[in-house]
């Protein structure tokens, strides 16, 4: 690694010196060398002002190169040695910083947004692909169309920087965190610290998978306590899925988009708006084969958005809604999903039973607010066309204030409920 770092070392003193040198031609020139202005400078110096020109050019375009080589060069000292398809990340970034990909990286940055991207890939050697995932992580970790171990590769990569820069700034409970995130069984298709963060990690082998299940957590749920809550409830659920489909199921996690910080906030639909075409994207964007069944699964607002995604055009096998507060409908078929089998689960001490409609309870302060801003419609619990599935809670008139939160954990309940959602993901249900 060693060498990695001094090549980073002398790339940006290089740079530098370019840079340098062209600063001294321009005040040579007395500034026409860059603006084109009248020389200033000795008249015989007239006749070279063009080929000047160029060079300060070449010498601004090569530092850049340099530090784009050198930031590149400074990252494989970020990757432990390991082998992935013949190649390791620290051989593959130490190639990509020296110009090995070069070509393979203009090609990938020209595809656009709208490229195809698996095509590209399938046609790279397993090397030099991992190189421009790793030159690209920014770009491959979210990409759809990009293999998934790539993908895999990519946002491990995005997590070890962030991990550098916790570590920069001594942000502890970051550090711990992406540190968590980098043990080996962790598979991330998607991954980034800003804000409140996003990411989006799967369980199971999901080239492989015949079952693929999506959930999507709820209010509060972000970045900073992912492990403890939706990372938690994935592995819980998962845990369930593969036992009763003998290792043929995938889950997977999705924080894709900025979710409520809090019941204020939830009531209004921005979020869900905002983050049902990323769900759709994202969910389209895995290419899984007609025959995998898929399952959508969102718990409190995360069914909202859930919902939303549906009502957009994206149609699961299945959509699961636990201890909702609505899809954002009044009636199961506005979701245009006539394909789709609908379930619902709730607790019946779930806090969630007592919240009415935003809109209903608007209208009685009468307050009469545009339908695209608050309220989530009716609750799927009791949609005609919709099966309620056993939660394993236990019938009260009363409210347990721990209800909403267990579903997906280690108690009786959470217990059943998350066997009986398992056995939708698998297509057990109703059999």
């Amino acid at each position: 690694m060693t060498f990695c770092l001094a090549d980073a070392v002398s790339m940006r003193l290089l740079a530098t010196r370019l840079d340098e040198a062209a600063g001294e031609i321009t005040r040579l020139q007395g500034g026409s060398v860059t603006a084109g202005l009248p020389l200033t400078a000795p008249r015989e110096l007239a006749h070279y002002e063009g080929p000047l020109r160029e060079l300060v050019e070449w010498c601004h375009s090569s530092a850049a190169d340099l530090r784009r080589r050198a930031a590149v060069a400074a990252q494989a000292d970020l990757i432990e040695r390991g082998p992935f398809a013949g190649a390791s990340p620290y051989e593959a970034l130490k190639s990509a910083a020296a110009g090995g990909v070069d070509d393979e990286l203009a090609a990938f940055d020209r595809l656009g947004a709208d490229g195809d991207a698996a095509a590209f890939f399938a046609g790279l050697t397993p090397g030099r692909a991992l190189a421009v995932a790793l030159a690209r992580a920014g770009e491959v970790g979210a990409r759809a169309g990009v293999p998934f171990e790539l993908r895999f590769a990519a946002n491990r990569h995005l997590v070890r920087l962030a991990l550098a820069e916790a570590v920069r700034v001594g942000d502890g409970a970051a550090a711990d965190r992406y540190t968590k995130l980098l043990a080996p069984d962790r598979q991330l298709l998607l991954f980034d610290p800003r804000g409140a963060g996003r990411i989006a990690e799967v369980l199971g082998d999901l080239a492989a998978a015949t079952s693929v299940a999506i959930m999507v957590p709820g209010t509060g749920s972000r970045l900073a306590n992912y492990l403890r809550g939706a990372g938690a409830d994935l592995r819980n659920v998962h845990e369930s899925t593969a036992r009763m489909s003998r290792g043929a199921s995938a889950t997977i996690m999705w924080v894709g988009a900025e979710l409520p910080s809090g019941l204020g906030a939830a009531a209004l639909r921005f979020h869900a708006e905002r983050g049902a075409p990323k769900l759709r994207e994202f969910t389209e964007g895995l290419a899984l084969q007609p025959d995998v069944r898929t399952t959508l699964i969102g718990h409190s607002y995360g069914s909202v958005v859930t919902g939303h995604a549906v009502k957009a055009g994206l149609h699961p096998d299945n959509l699961i809604a636990v201890a909702s507060p609505g899809w954002g409908v009044d009636f199961a078929a506005e979701l245009n999903a006539p394909k789709t089998r609908l379930f619902a689960m709730r607790h019946e001490g779930d806090v969630i039973k007592l919240v009415p409609p935003v809109d209903d309870v608007m209208s009685v302060m009468g307050i009469v607010p545009p339908t695209s801003i608050a309220g989530h419609g009716s609750d799927p619990v009791y949609l005609r066309g919709v099966e309620r599935l056993p939660s394993g809670g236990e019938p009260t008139l009363g409210v347990d204030m721990h209800a909403h939160s267990d579903y997906f954990g280690h108690s009786t309940a959470s217990h059943v409920a998350t066997w009986n959602i398992a056995r939708v993901v698998v297509g057990e249900a109703g059999r």
